[in-house]
């Protein structure tokens, strides 16, 4: 048996030696690269794979490893290394510095990849409560991505946070049916380095004033210390998407509506410079073209499955309103963010 053990030592070795290799190389590219469902698989299994050879090489190492372990200067590095990982998973939880600083990096970087409008996914949101199933269909249009932030002379790839919500017909707000994770609880990253909370009053003002839930600082909009529930929330898709959902309205007619809104995506007239003397417009939010609303009346006691939401307007520049403003002659590629809309009663 023991000659058999160190047969097997070597092989044991060099399979972990691949399998912390891969690892390593599937950690780096996680950080630096967009949601993979391939590479999270690879980087899963070797990194069970790993664990699994772990332990068997450990068995055959216990004892010089607990002659080590006997040693009073050996004890204080295993006991140094051993109080690192609770300072990490409370500094990542707290969201302070340097671990804040590693992650706003990682989705800095995630942000430099462009955009693949031609893929799909799905989504889901409020599994655990009853009610009428939804389907809202979204297809993202030429303008779906863009030109974002410059990280250290990179420019970044913007994509557009939304929400979609609940009325009745007469414009009583509902429920929220989903929100992006950026808009959920005001996540922007201002710096790679942290720095001070963004908040985007102007981002999803329609939304924001019809839930007319007021966070501590005044605004309308979801903060970090009063953030939506993730149940409702989700990072925003890089593609095209489908939203399984809910609604608990007990209402046969209701209205299913969309605002959407990107960054950056300025044009000639809401630009930089467009409103100078507007706080909002012109402050750390990097207000373009407002957002879009569409909208859709259901029957839910008829047999029609399909609705298509149509643009009804656009919100308030620097969210000052939660009106809708019909007045779209000021907003370009802003309509082309998605291509159509559509909700599926299922």
């Amino acid at each position: 048996m023991k000659k058999q053990n160190n047969g097997s030592r070597p092989l044991v070795s060099i399979l972990m030696l691949c399998g912390f290799l891969t690892i390593v190389v599937t950690g780096i590219m996680s950080y630096s690269f967009r949601y993979n469902q391939l590479l999270s698989a690879v980087h899963t299994v070797f990194g069970l794979l790993f664990v699994f050879y772990g332990i068997f090489h450990l068995r055959n190492n216990l004892r010089p490893l607990g002659s080590y372990l006997k040693k009073n200067e050996m004890r204080k590095w295993v006991w140094s290394s051993v109080l690192i990982i609770p300072v990490v998973i409370i500094s990542l939880g707290l969201g302070v510095p340097p671990a804040q600083w590693l992650i706003d990096a990682g989705y800095a970087l995630k942000e430099l990849r462009p955009i693949d409008r031609q893929r799909s996914s799905t989504i889901y949101t409020k599994l655990t409560q009853t009610g009428q199933k939804l389907s809202i269909d979204i297809k993202a249009g030429e303008h779906y991505s863009g030109p974002g932030a410059v990280i250290m002379g990179v420019t970044t790839t913007a994509v557009p946070q939304m929400a979609m919500w609940v009325e009745s017909f007469e414009g009583e707000y509902l429920e929220t049916l989903y929100v992006t994770k950026k808009a959920s609880d005001s996540s922007y990253i201002g710096s790679i380095f942290g720095g001070e909370e963004v908040r985007r009053p102007e981002a999803l003002p329609h939304w924001s004033h019809s839930r007319g839930v007021v966070s501590e600082d005044g605004l309308l909009m979801p903060s970090s210390a009063q953030p939506l529930a993730d149940a409702l929330t989700g990072a925003t898709p890089l593609t095209s998407f489908d939203l399984r959902t809910v609604t608990s309205a007990k209402l046969e007619r209701i209205v299913v509506k969309l605002e959407i809104n990107r960054s950056f995506d300025f044009n000639d007239f809401y630009h930089e410079k467009a409103y100078p003397d507007d706080p909002i417009y012109s402050g750390s939010g990097n207000s373009a073209q407002p957002s879009l609303i569409y909208s859709v009346a259901i029957d839910l006691s008829s047999k029609q499955p399909y609705y298509f939401l149509s643009l009804v307007g656009r919100g308030h520049h620097s969210g000052r309103d939660g009106d809708i403003h019909t007045d779209l002659s000021g907003i370009s590629t802003a309509k082309q963010m998605i291509a159509r809309a559509i909700v599926e009663v299922m």
